[in-house]
């Protein structure tokens, strides 16, 4: 019974941590360049470009991502019930 609600308590604190870090994963697919910058803007004097190439690559990064992070919530999950 312990073990079953430690199991519970795992997997809600990944879930709630877990919310924020798949809004970014979003956000940077639809907005990659200004999730490129986040915090970063202060050290450019004009706008950086960036390649098509790094543009795919940091979606694809994004895309891996909230995969992984889907997956490793699974695995809590199938941890906690079973």
């Amino acid at each position: 019974n312990r073990t079953l609600k430690r199991g519970f308590h795992m997997l809600f604190f990944t879930i709630v941590i877990s919310i924020p870090v798949y809004g970014f994963f979003i956000w940077g697919l639809y907005e990659p360049e200004e999730a490129i910058l986040f915090m970063e803007k202060w050290r450019y004097k004009e706008q950086p470009e960036f390649s098509n190439m790094q543009m795919k690559l940091y979606k694809l990064g994004n895309i891996c991502g909230i995969i992984l992070l889907t997956l490793y919530i699974m695995g809590v999950g199938y941890n906690t019930f079973f």
